[in-house]
């Protein structure tokens, strides 16, 4: 398979970190010729426009105001997209913030909407309107199938139904347990990457990949860790080799578009125990995210909090 042409792209939570420079190292490809970038806080996506055409030497970007956490904010900025898509790189979302199972208007956890409704929202219409041509990749995490050596624990399920799922989505998961953000952020990705799934085996004709930029330094990400985890991120793991650069994560996520023998519907990540290096099938590892049963139901659970 010939790797893809990707003249158009967008990329979400494009203003800094492996967003900004996933578009800055697209836009250093030669065929392309238009990089949005899609980003809450127009002032802040103005800024990193700037850095971006300084460092390409290139004017081909344009700013899309959108807030990933908001579905009707994302209906509102692809109406000012006025051409197909290439590649969709979704790649907002973080760890929610101090409150990442506070609830949003549309019902959902606040690290459920940034991490993944908005983005269904986002390529679902892409899709629909017949506007993505090729490819889509989704930012993924390691934590979904749980990262033992920084305590975060594996998503576990009694049968994965799409009411198991649906109680991650709106949080009532840990209504009668105790709230742990690190498995929440992992229920969240893995239901993510459950949803790319699903859709590969709807669009045979377009490449949906679940990419993660795997532990990144250099990120704003570790801001809502506790104090301990957040020294970690910053300082330990980078000098112990077990964390990589933000040029690095990102061209995870630009190899999930331009490179063909990443394969759709996979969920593509470090290899067991590990959080960087070369990237394999997550399924090798947590065969249940090659579960069409479980791709359905995450679909289910999704657009039950979809009007």
């Amino acid at each position: 398979m010939s790797a893809p042409v990707v003249k158009t792209a967008l990329v979400t939570g494009a203003n800094a970190g492996i967003g900004k420079d996933v578009a800055r190292q697209l836009a250093l490809r030669p065929e392309t010729a238009r990089v949005y970038l899609a980003c809450r806080n127009h002032d802040r996506a103005t800024a990193a426009m700037a850095e971006l055409e300084a460092v390409t030497d290139r004017r081909i970007f344009e700013i899309v105001v959108m807030d990933v956490g908001d579905p009707d904010s994302v209906g509102a900025a692809l109406t000012s997209i006025d051409e197909p898509l290439d590649a969709l790189v979704m790649n907002a979302g973080g760890i929610g913030g101090k409150t990442p199972i506070a609830m949003t208007p549309a019902g959902v956890t606040t690290v459920f909407a940034s991490n993944v409704l908005g983005h269904v929202v986002l390529l679902e219409t892409l899709l629909k309107e017949g506007r993505l041509n090729d490819v889509a990749v989704l930012a993924g995490s390691e934590a979904a199938r749980g990262v033992p050596k920084l305590g975060m624990k594996r998503p576990s399920f009694i049968s994965t139904s799409a009411d198991e799922l649906a109680a991650v989505i709106d949080g009532s998961y840990f209504a009668n347990r105790k709230f742990d953000r690190n498995l929440a952020y992992g229920q969240v990705k893995y239901v993510g990457a459950l949803w790319m799934a699903y859709l590969a085996r709807q669009y045979p004709d377009r490449r949906f990949v679940t990419v993660s930029p795997g532990n990144t330094s250099g990120t704003d990400g570790p801001n809502a860790l506790g104090l301990p985890l957040r020294l970690a991120a910053k300082y330990v793991m980078p000098y112990l080799g077990i964390s990589h650069k933000v040029d690095v994560g990102a061209r995870r996520l630009v190899d999930g578009v331009t490179d063909p023998k990443l394969s759709s519907g996979v969920f593509y990540a470090s290899a067991a125990t590990k959080l960087t290096g070369p990237m394999i099938d997550q399924a090798s590892i947590f065969p249940d995210l090659a579960n069409p049963a479980f791709q359905d139901h995450a679909n289910e659970a999704i657009h039950r909090f979809l009007a």
